[in-house]
């Protein structure tokens, strides 16, 4: 089945936080905000350090965090990921994975990551220039059946 990158870098990045050990639904919420963000990276051949200006200026407030999810080198805005402006949620994974593909699509989905992440060394996991390289890179392309 031919599934776009979005939803596949969704489900990696949710059972990626499992494995460092966040809760579920803050699991969802940074895979959903992780794609988002690797979208923007794409669009706008943002750099990391371009990117947290964009985040800066966005912010709703001045509380907003790095160090909530310095793994995903991701900001925080009260406990959750934020990303272009807007924080990101357990329900925005759900609508981009099981709503928009179906429940049976987004199964299928979440077992091609989830069998990919369990294989992964957790140095790869805590470092987002490794994951990219060794782990999104090499799997983004494959079909799902």
């Amino acid at each position: 089945m031919r599934i776009n990158r979005f939803p596949k870098m969704a489900a990696l990045q949710k059972f990626r936080a499992l494995k460092l050990g966040y809760p579920e639904e803050i699991s969802e919420a940074i895979g959903i905000a992780e794609a988002l963000k690797y979208a923007i990276f794409k669009k706008l051949a943002h750099t990391e350090k371009n990117y947290k200006k964009e985040e800066e200026k966005n912010k709703r407030e001045k509380n907003i965090d790095w160090e909530t999810f310095k793994d995903f080198k991701l900001a925080s805005y009260k406990g959750l990921p934020y990303v272009a402006g807007k924080v990101k949620t357990q329900e925005d994974y759900k609508k981009e994975i099981f709503y928009k593909w179906g429940e049976e699509t987004g199964k299928k989905i979440e077992e091609w990551a989830k069998n990919i992440i369990e294989k992964v060394p957790e140095e790869y996991l805590k470092d987002e220039q490794k994951f990219f390289k060794n782990v999104w890179v090499p799997h983004r392309d494959e079909e799902i059946d």
